[in-house]
């Protein structure tokens, strides 16, 4: 898969997650395993640009998921306490 990664810094250069970014953007084919959940996790722009869909389905950072889903919350073992 081909994908689109467009920095939330723009202007962004050099490496991150083993993808190189000129000007805050990077197209990569086949990322590093992880590398996608790093990037929409830390703010970064993810397009998928292999689409099979019709035009404009693009799925971006902010997609998690089917329609009428959400992804899960943190465990009870993960949340900070005061």
């Amino acid at each position: 898969m081909r994908y689109r990664i467009t920095s939330p810094t723009p202007g962004a250069r050099g490496r991150v997650a083993g993808v190189a970014f000129t000007d805050g953007r990077a197209t990569i084919d086949d990322p590093p395993a992880g590398a996608l959940l790093y990037f929409r996790r830390r703010g970064y722009t993810v397009e998928q640009l292999d689409d099979t869909g019709p035009p404009g389905t693009r799925k971006t950072a902010t997609d998690d998921g089917p329609p009428g889903t959400k992804p899960a919350g943190r465990s009870p073992a993960r949340t900070r306490r005061g």
